[in-house]
């Protein structure tokens, strides 16, 4: 699938007291259709500058391991430590090349939020973004999973997400992307609803929701929270 709303995590982000030793790489990625994460931005003098990663280069392994997507790694590289240089498979121009990337301490002071930085039309993804770094303290999202059908991808919940969206403990995933050209799409879903329930079987984890979808052979019912509030939305 190729997402039209792209999900996107910065990981040049400020590092918490707690964990001042978290790696930190300096570049900006985003989802992309094919294996790897499309690498939007590199930050002046930072590892990945210094390693010869560039703005629209697609790394497809961090320390020789296949990178799925945006939260593996940012993960990834919020958890390799300090100093310590590991290899970073980049595709550029269908070429692929291994870089040697030395992680650093993160230059900017102050809390670590990871926060998803949702881009979808007509709307406000910056109050989205704030709304949750306003309100949440450092999350991790571990799980992903891309549903071709009905054009869906869905991410993992942590407990302080589930309190900030409203969602009862233990249930729903978060929509990270839907694509424009989807039922799902045409039947209302957006991304940063929270799937908590599909055809009246309740919903935990990406793979969850995973192996609910491809069970149907029909239309089906998703209950959705959006804005704290219940609804259904019919997938036809």
């Amino acid at each position: 699938m190729k997402p039209t709303l792209a999900l996107m995590a910065a990981l040049a982000l400020a590092v918490p007291a707690f964990a001042q030793q978290s790696g930190w790489i300096g570049v900006s990625i985003t989802e992309q259709p094919d294996r790897g994460v499309l690498v939007r931005s590199v930050e002046a003098n930072s590892p990945a500058e210094k390693a010869g990663i560039k703005a629209n280069d697609v790394i497809t392994q961090f320390n020789r391991q296949e990178v799925t997507g945006v939260l593996q790694m940012q993960r990834m590289v919020n958890e390799t430590p300090v100093g310590r240089a590991v290899d970073v498979v980049v595709r550029r121009d269908k070429i692929e090349q291994t870089l040697k990337v030395t992680s650093e301490k993160s230059p900017f002071p102050g809390l670590q939020i990871h926060a998803p930085d949702f881009h979808f039309p007509n709307v406000d993804s910056a109050a989205i973004r704030d709304r949750i770094i306003t309100s949440v303290r450092p999350l991790e999202l571990t799980q992903s999973v891309t549903v071709s059908n009905p054009g869906v991808r869905v991410d993992s919940l942590t407990a302080q997400l589930r309190d900030f969206f409203g969602v009862k403990a233990g249930e729903g995933v978060l929509v990270a992307s839907v694509d424009g050209n989807s039922d799902a799409a045409k039947a209302g879903l957006m991304a940063g609803d929270v799937i908590t329930a599909v055809g009246g079987s309740l919903i935990s984890t990406p793979q969850d929701f995973n192996r609910e979808v491809r069970s149907k052979t029909s239309a089906f019912t998703l209950k959705v929270i959006r804005n704290k509030q219940e609804r259904e939305i019919r997938v036809e």
